[in-house]
């Protein structure tokens, strides 16, 4: 009998029983429409996740698995639209509290994502795809290569281009991480001339250098008021009204997601040997930033799943690399380029933790607030992402401490970034004088790979390797 690649692919990600028999000509239909080919399929099954992803665990299959769900989602979309399905998008930061929100209210009436970026996480950490179609479309319309753009806002323009995805109902962007975001969306609407329903919250990075934005009432108040229009606002735009109490059931589902990664971080980061590797804990941790249209069910599943591996491993003994080997921790784990995990793994070094995503003890603290808005306001000044470089650094510190022992901390991978590529270098400096942790810039891409290749990074991922074995030895 020949080998049916689509049904092997979905048994690897832990589909079973009549979901597996009812996904397979499912998710052979709309990979084709993501533009992979049976080869990528091929590929990916029996080479690429073998080889960078730990899927001696059902935890890190299931989490895969929730992912193609909503690549199978993301390819839908434009039948959704034809259907009268609204659709909402977001840009980063995308606030999964928000479009949760939107999704409990809706449920199959609406479809919520940042579609962006869950095609260049998909189709790079598990199919080895540098989105180049998508890339190179944007650049051929105009979005020069040279100019080091951001791969997401570029993927955004080749996804619309080539009908992967459809314009939207509403896109609701912050004016907080991404200045180049919007004006994409501006320049997809000249390409097409179709009229995309901004809402915009304005959050800017505008407190004093150490303040703690979540103990600012007033900042509290006005960023709660701006996320309480823009609820408004897509609910104009969309027609599905979104209630105090779907807001207040989206705090709780992502304050529970929050928690349940806070431990499996945990387990990771004192495991010894390290159970996991970085870029799958920094990939189950992502969904708190990324709204996801199918929810956290299958990706909280897996979560569970692989604590209770974790739990396990540590119990035997067993992990990534034999046991008293040396770790380093990250601004961000580049999950979407896993080949550097998988470098550092080579080299008997293990990444362990991202800043970004790993919970501080007042990131899991009870809300001070009662009003469903004050409460994820407060949530997300809490997060790195909305505060001040300074107070962002205290937390960090914070996160180095509570995970050591570790031999140093990985900044970089995003040098085309105008804000992030300056702040992790200014960050580095006083993390290291704080922690004695030495600090390693790696000039890279986050997102895609095409200029900073394995064979271009090996040197310098090696060279700091020899220093974080060195220091290990001498401690």
């Amino acid at each position: 009998m020949a080998r049916n690649i689509y049904r092997e692919f979905l048994e690897l990600c832990a589909f079973e029983g009549q979901e597996l028999e009812e996904m397979v000509p499912v998710w052979e239909k709309y990979s084709k429409k993501l533009g992979l080919t049976e080869e990528d399929i091929r590929y990916s099954l029996e080479v690429y996740i073998p080889k960078y992803w730990d899927i001696q665990y059902l935890g890190v299959r299931k989490m895969i698995g929730a992912y193609i769900r909503e690549a199978i989602e993301l390819a839908k979309t434009p039948e959704y639209k034809e259907q009268g399905v609204k659709i909402v998008y977001g840009i980063l930061p995308a606030i999964a509290t928000n479009y949760q929100a939107v999704k409990i209210a809706g449920g199959d009436k609406v479809f919520v994502s940042f579609p962006d970026l869950q095609l260049v996480t998909i189709l790079n950490a598990f199919f080895d795809k540098v989105i180049d179609d998508y890339l190179e479309t944007a650049e051929e319309t105009g979005m020069t290569y040279g100019c080091r753009h951001c791969a997401l806002n570029k993927t955004r323009i080749g996804a619309a281009y080539k009908g992967i995805i459809p314009s939207p109902d509403v896109i609701w962007v912050w004016g907080f991480n991404c200045d180049e975001g919007p004006k994409t969306d501006e320049y997809i609407n000249c390409l097409f001339d179709e009229d995309w329903n901004y809402v915009v919250s304005r959050i800017p990075h505008d407190t004093h250098a150490g303040e703690v934005d979540d103990e600012n009432v007033e900042r509290v108040t006005y960023i709660a008021d701006q996320l309480r229009h823009g609820q408004n606002a897509v609910s104009e735009a969309t027609g599905i009204e979104v209630l105090p109490e779907h807001v207040a059931q989206a705090n709780d589902d992502v304050r529970r997601f929050a928690f349940k990664t806070g431990t499996l971080t945990k387990l990771v980061c004192s495991g010894n040997p390290q159970p996991l590797s970085g870029s799958a804990l920094t990939i189950f941790t992502q969904p708190m930033t990324v709204p996801m249209n199918t929810g956290f069910t299958y990706i909280e599943e897996a979560l569970d799943i692989m604590i209770r591996e974790c739990r396990q491993a540590k119990k035997e003994g067993t992990g990534i690399l034999p046991k008293d080997h040396p770790k380093v921790g990250s601004y961000f784990v580049p999950f979407c380029v896993p080949w550097v995990d998988g470098i550092f793994k080579e080299n008997g070094v293990a990444t362990t933790f991202s800043t970004n995503f790993a919970q501080t003890k007042k990131n899991l603290a009870p809300p001070s607030y009662d009003e469903p808005y004050m409460v994820t306001a407060e949530f997300w000044l809490r997060q790195p992402v909305l505060q001040n470089m300074k107070y962002e650094v205290v937390g960090m510190i914070e996160k180095v401490e509570a995970n050591k022992p570790i031999d140093g901390l990985l900044m970089g991978f995003f040098d085309f970034d105008r804000w992030l590529g300056a702040h992790q270098k200014m960050a580095a400096k006083l993390i290291e004088d704080a922690t004695g942790v030495p600090t390693f810039y790696m000039e890279s891409d986050f997102w895609e790979d095409r200029d900073y290749s394995p064979e271009a990074l090996r040197t310098r991922i090696e060279s700091v390797c020899q220093v974080v074995k060195m220091r290990k030895e001498m401690s």
